[in-house]
């Protein structure tokens, strides 16, 4: 199985990472920071 990797930081996903949606698009990052970052990115809250 091939590791993936966060969309922001691009560090190695582990346990599956947290599901965020981001301008109506799911997706996957590795940590609430990201998950905060991608968000504050995106204009969402």
């Amino acid at each position: 199985m091939a590791i993936e990797k966060c969309p922001v930081c691009d560090w190695d996903m582990q346990d599956g990472g947290i599901k965020v949606n981001v301008a109506g698009k799911e997706i996957t990052v590795c940590c609430d920071e990201c998950a905060e970052k991608a968000l504050a990115a995106s204009g969402s809250k």
